[in-house]
């Protein structure tokens, strides 16, 4: 009979099986319109899959507690950039061991930021200031300036970096580029507990696993990906103060586990001091300002667009006093952009493009000369 139900079929089971079936049509639409526009844009406007994936030169060690590295003789590109790393696990070309007579070899130490993240390596901190130290240089003495950053490191690493990598490199000087994402709670052995896990990849969570599934798989993600986030951030689903390799406690209001950052990190400093001092190297502290810090602009974007925890001291620059009170009380000398970055527009100072719309953490080709010039008048204050 027209519009009866098959025979053996309830009401019910017919409305399920109805339902089901129209919902099976529906995601065949949708994927089918995902594959027509992956398609598309793989066609039309082509994507870097690489373009995030730092794998071919960073690793860790497979060792608790982990520590960060540079793969020896990797080359890759990164951000748009090519990345060459060293045979000793520096970014730049090989150098000579033994160091060379007559040379001054100054090491500097850090993460992305001193690393160079999304910028050449001629245009990082360390290959301006060797440019520039030279141009300055007594006749038959040459400076050499080597790049130790690496992508996701922090105080311990750093401090695992000296030991292991310095005596080779034979530094007369050491800089300690501190980020302000430094600043956490280290345990003894220079980890970071709350970090290990994650940066490892054993416990990332799903959506992560997926994040970076799709990042290394489809175009029109990729595609979308920056303008995504920044939305996710923005409606607060997602939380970067949460996030993996986004710290902001030094910027956070007072809490706590900030203090308790504070003392651990300024005890890892010290070992560091102590290290240098033991071996005979001449050390700076640099600290890297953020680009909240420029304004108070700046301070407003970053609460509202990304809705960072950040706390009224940020302006003041509290996180550089406190790092300038400990380099006195050890005699390090310190080196603190802030000031000479404020003289410029905050947007030339920190790194942006297609890709990337905003990244408070990571200074551009121009935020790296004026570090460049300030460790200059550090290391040479008469001229």
């Amino acid at each position: 009979m027209t519009g009866s139900t098959p025979a053996g079929w309830s009401p019910r089971i017919f409305s399920w099986k109805l339902f089901l079936a129209r919902v099976a049509l529906s995601l065949i639409a949708v994927l089918g319109t995902l594959l027509l526009l992956e398609a598309g844009v793989r066609l039309l406007a082509p994507q870097d899959l690489h373009y995030w994936d730092s794998r071919p030169f960073r690793r860790l060690q497979p060792a608790s507690p982990h520590f960060v590295e540079n793969i020896p003789g990797s080359r890759a590109i990164f951000l748009g950039v090519p990345v060459s790393i060293n045979s000793l696990g520096l970014r730049g070309d090989e150098v000579s061991v033994p160091k060379p007579p007559r040379t001054v070899r100054v090491l500097v130490v850090g993460d992305s930021a001193t690393f160079g993240y999304g910028i050449p390596v001629e245009a990082t901190y360390a290959k301006v200031l060797e440019k520039r130290l030279n141009q300055n240089a007594s006749s038959g003495m040459r400076y050499e300036v080597l790049n130790g950053g690496a992508l996701g490191g922090s105080l311990g690493d750093y401090l695992h970096f000296l030991n292991s990598k310095a005596d080779t490199l034979q530094p007369d000087i050491v800089v300690v580029g501190v980020s302000l994402n430094d600043i956490l709670v280290y345990d003894s052995a220079g980890g970071v507990s709350e970090q290990d896990a994650e940066w490892h990849g054993s416990r990332l969570p799903v959506p992560r696993r997926a994040n970076q599934f799709l990042l290394r798989h489809s175009q029109l993600y990729l595609l979308c990906y920056s303008r995504l986030k920044s939305s996710l951030y923005g409606f607060g689903l997602l939380d970067i103060n949460k996030m993996q390799g986004s710290n902001y406690v030094a910027l956070a209001p007072p809490s706590s586990y900030q203090e308790q950052a504070w003392q651990s990190s300024t005890a890892m400093l010290e070992r560091i001091s102590i290290l240098c001092r033991q071996r005979g190297y001449r050390l700076l502290l640099l600290v890297i300002p953020m680009q909240m810090q420029m304004s108070a602009a700046d301070l407003q974007f970053y609460r509202e667009k990304y809705r960072l925890h950040l706390g009224d001291a940020v302006l003041s620059a509290e996180p550089q006093r406190r790092l300038r009170t400990f380099a006195a009380t050890f005699g390090i000398p310190f080196v603190d952009p802030l000031p000479a970055f404020r003289a410029h527009p905050s947007r030339e100072m920190y790194l942006h493009n297609r890709m990337i719309p905003a990244d408070p953490a990571h200074p551009s080709a121009q935020g790296n000369q004026v570090i460049a010039e300030e460790i200059l008048h550090a290391l040479q204050p008469g001229k």
